[in-house]
């Protein structure tokens, strides 16, 4: 199959890429917010429960829409299609890398254990 980029497939492409950030915004704060700490007093164990609940939710909601861009591409430009998907997963699994750590720190600067 010959492959066809055109305004639309980019635009597509850049689309299920660059929403893995603005999908994950919005079910977690940033991860310079998430690395702040706790509240003194705070269950922080029940916050990073809630966090990573948030994780595999904009995770799930991020690769579900990289996917369905994938699908709507692959009738024009076919097997290349995937290039985007694969993209939105290395955005992903990078935010999610960051997110640990900064979780991971203020675990450990409340004195619990990651």
């Amino acid at each position: 199959m010959n492959v066809k980029w055109d305004t639309q497939t980019a635009g597509l492409a850049m689309l299920a890429v660059a929403e893995v950030p603005q999908v994950m915004s919005a079910f977690l704060p940033s991860p310079a917010t998430a690395r702040m700490g706790f509240n003194q007093g705070e269950d922080y164990m029940e916050r990073v429960r809630y966090l990573r609940r948030g994780e595999i939710i904009g995770g799930g909601v991020s690769l579900t829409l990289a996917l369905a861009i994938t699908l709507i591409m692959h009738p024009t430009i076919g097997n290349a299609a995937w290039g985007p998907f694969i993209g939105a997963v290395a955005v992903l699994a990078l935010f999610l890398y960051e997110y640990e750590r900064a979780i991971r720190a203020a675990i450990a600067d409340a004195g619990g254990h990651a």
